[in-house]
Formats: C-alpha cells, sequence, structure tokens
C-alpha cells in the first residue's frame, strides 16, 4: 500500500512539473470554470479507477463498486458488432439516433410497457447517463428546484446542478423499503415552490427497491396537484426484477403522466453492453425536439457499431438468455443478503431489482480498526475497509445515505462470497 501511495505522489508530482512539454515556467494563467469547481467527480468512478491504480501496482483488489454485469452481451450483439463494421455501417446516424433503432425502441416500449411513442419521439444517445441530463437541461432552468429522493444515484445531484438548479433531497426509510412516501412529496412541493421536476429511479440504484404500481399512483396522484412539474423516470433496470414483482412504467399511469414524463432507458444494464454506451429517452415530441437539439450541439449521434448492435439486442436477444441472468444475478442475491445478515448490527433490506444493496453499517462508526484507525462515517469505513482488506465498495455519503455502504452483487460468484467474508470479518475486528 505504501508502494502505491509513493507511486502516484510521484506520477502527480511528474504531471504537476510536466505536461505535454510545458514547463512550471508558463505564463498561461489558467481559470477552471466555477461550474467544474462547484462540481465532484462520479464517487463510483473514482474509487473504480483507484482499484485500477492499485492492481497495476500488484494488488488484487476485491471490487463491488461498479455496476457492471460480468457476464458477455448476447451473441446476437457480438456477432452485430462485427457485422456492422464489414457491412460499413461505420457513418454518422441522425442525430436522435438511426431509424431502424427508433422504431425497434417504439414497439419494444409499446409491447412491454404498453406505453405508446413514434420514433420521433425517441433519443438515442451515449448512454442513459447523457439521455438524464438531456432531459435535465431540456426541462430545468437556472434557479429552478429538482427534487431527488434519498438514497439517490450519485450523479444526479451534480447533473442538476450543472443546469444551474437546486437539488432538493427527500429523505426516505429503510422501513418504508425507500420508497417515496407521498405526503412527504406533497410536502416539499408545497414548500418549494420553485420545483419544476422529481427525478425517479426504479428500480434503484442504489438500495434495489422496486416501487409497485399502486406506490407510483400514490405519487402520480400527489403530482397531478402541480402541473409544472415534469417527472424524469430512470428505469435503466427495468428488466432486473426478481422473485416474480414486475416492474411499471411511470409513464403507464396516466394520459397525464405520459405527457410530462421523460422515460429513461439503455441498454448498459440489461444486455450486459455498458461499454457500447446506447441509452435514450422517451418523451413527448416537444421535450424530445429539445434533447435532440442539445445532442446536436453535444456529442451529434451515438456511435452507429453501438446502435446497430442494440438494434440486432431489441430485436434478436432470447427470453432464454434475459432469463438465464436474471436467475444468476437472483442467487447472487441472495447469496450476498444472507451474508450481510449474518454479520451482527447490520441493517439490509432484501432488494427486488438491479444488482446492488445499500447495508446500513452506522452501529459500527465511532469505532476503531487493529490498525487503530477511527471509523467516523461511510467514508471512513470503505476506506479502511479497502486498505486492510482490499475491498472496494462505495461510501453511502455519496448517494445521499451516510449511513450506509453499497456493493454490487454483478460479478462472479468467487469475487462475491470472498468479498462479502473480508467484509465480515473487518466489522468484527472493530472494536
Amino acid at each position: 500500500m505504501k508502494t502505491m501511495i509513493i507511486f502516484i505522489v510521484c506520477i502527480n508530482i511528474v504531471f504537476l512539473i510536466t505536461i505535454n512539454g510545458m514547463s512550471l515556467q508558463s505564463k498561461y494563467q489558467l481559470k477552471l470554470s466555477p461550474l467544474v469547481n462547484n462540481m465532484a467527480i462520479s464517487k463510483t468512478i473514482e474509487i473504480h479507477a483507484l482499484t485500477k491504480e492499485m492492481e497495476k501496482n500488484g494488488l488484487l483488489v476485491y471490487s463491488l463498486c461498479v455496476g457492471e454485469p460480468d457476464y458477455s452481451p448476447p451473441e446476437s450483439v457480438l456477432s452485430a458488432t462485427t457485422e456492422a463494421v464489414t457491412k460499413g455501417l461505420t457513418k454518422y446516424t441522425a442525430v436522435n439516433g438511426d431509424i431502424l433503432l427508433r422504431k425497434a425502441i417504439a414497439d419494444d416500449l409499446y409491447t412491454r410497457k404498453g406505453t405508446k411513442y413514434f420514433p420521433e419521439q425517441i433519443v438515442v444517445s451515449n448512454g442513459a447517463k447523457q439521455s438524464v441530463l438531456q432531459a435535465l437541461m431540456s426541462v430545468v432552468s437556472p434557479g429552478d428546484d429538482v427534487i431527488i429522493p434519498a438514497p439517490y444515484w450519485t450523479s444526479y445531484p451534480d447533473m442538476v446542478k450543472i443546469c444551474q438548479a437546486n437539488p432538493v433531497i427527500i429523505n426516505t426509510k429503510t422501513e418504508d423499503n425507500y420508497i417515496l412516501n407521498p405526503n412527504d412529496l406533497r410536502n416539499c412541493l408545497l414548500n418549494n415552490p420553485k420545483i419544476t421536476c422529481i427525478i425517479l429511479c426504479n428500480p434503484s440504484n442504489p438500495t434495489g427497491s422496486v416501487a409497485s404500481y399502486e406506490q407510483q399512483l400514490a405519487l402520480a396522484e400527489v403530482l397531478n396537484e402541480f402541473p409544472k412539474v415534469t417527472i424524469i423516470a430512470d428505469e435503466i433496470y427495468e428488466r432486473l426484477t426478481y422473485d416474480g414483482i414486475s416492474h411499471f412504467s411511470f409513464a403507464k399511469l396516466s394520459d397525464e403522466m405520459f405527457e410530462r414524463t421523460v422515460t429513461i432507458n439503455g441498454f448498459s444494464k440489461s444486455h450486459s453492453m455498458t461499454g457500447y454506451r446506447i441509452g435514450y429517452s422517451a418523451s413527448s415530441l416537444e421535450i424530445a425536439k429539445a434533447c435532440s437539439k442539445l445532442q446536436s450541439q453535444i456529442t451529434s449521434c451515438a456511435s452507429s457499431v453501438g446502435q446497430y448492435a442494440a438494434y440486432k439486442a431489441l430485436t434478436s436477444t432470447s427470453t432464454t438468455w434475459f432469463n438465464s441472468q436474471l436467475n444468476n444475478l437472483q442467487v447472487k442475491r441472495d447469496l450476498s443478503y444472507n451474508i450481510l445478515k449474518s454479520i451482527p448490527y447490520v441493517i439490509v433490506n432484501k432488494p427486488n431489482g438491479a444488482f446492488y444493496l445499500l447495508p446500513d453499517v452506522s452501529y459500527y462508526y465511532n469505532t476503531v480498526t487493529p490498525d487503530n484507525n477511527n471509523i467516523r462515517n461511510s467514508n471512513d469505513f470503505c476506506l479502511y475497509l479497502l486498505k486492510e482488506k482490499l475491498v472496494a465498495l462505495v461510501a453511502g455519503e455519496s448517494f445521499g445515505d451516510d449511513k450506509c455502504i453499497r456493493l454490487s452483487y454483478a460479478t462472479s460468484t468467487e469475487i462475491l462470497t470472498e468479498s462479502l467474508n473480508r467484509l465480515k470479518s473487518f466489522i468484527l475486528s472493530l472494536k
């Protein structure tokens, strides 16, 4: 560990002294934008980068910090990737996406979710993250307030700040399975007249909770009283549900919600296509045009090769493939949950979706590690877990709940078992 720290420090010193041949004698006076200075790097990406740096230095790190399936995409996706190149499908597409893919997305949403979109209402982007940001930039003005239920995906607050708007956090409760309470939503809307948007992630990253039809309908009934609020429904994990639970799309709740909802989805989680970077939004035509206009000035179209692979993913992936992956994930979910439940004073809900658990480890705050390091919060907990047991998790503080830590079970059973046993050993060593 000391070798790694020295190595990183040395690299940073060299980086400061010379960048592309520029010496410290340069007269260039760089002033970064306040927009960047007020923004935090994504904590999941930061931790992932740190683990990779440690691995470069010869350390075997057990990482449960990144939400990335460990299995390959469907064979049809792999074949389509090669086929796209050999067919010469490597040119620009329309900014909002290839028409074949947009038609396939519209058909899929109608067939599986019951929501009727035209291809013109679909905007294909470089991942669902870009789709969320473009939706925010399209409907939020500087000075507006945006509701984000906590625990939340770590990027949401900074995305809101990029729009020069203000995140308004509503805390959810463990005993409510982290589902937003409609009374809390109404009170927040009444007390914050500048709210113009709410972000709902279902199934949830980081909790794995799945809001039912009835629970979402209760939220929609509140939102009906506040017609200026747009709903961004991040449903990137909607195919990943367990225990016979089905996901219901927020836009399907009513005609009113259909008009006011921007549905976010993609292929990274459902088809294990994280590196392809293909996501999309489905919305009213007015919002879709706004998102497309933004994208035309930011990235233009998404990868044409990735789009063709996504088209094949939608039209050629068998139900058998999906069921196989879901069964494997559910086994890993159960394994993770059972080990965590066996640790004294750790509180954890059994998730019904996505591939995360968010255990509450706050009982062990204000304790000391065997190396005499004080654990005061989730950041300390994850730091010393990484240092002493070489297990990488993400601090709950990054998700708006400092009592907790987040882990992803979308990895091999071997890595998962070893990681959780090391976590248990670490906790039991605290005093």
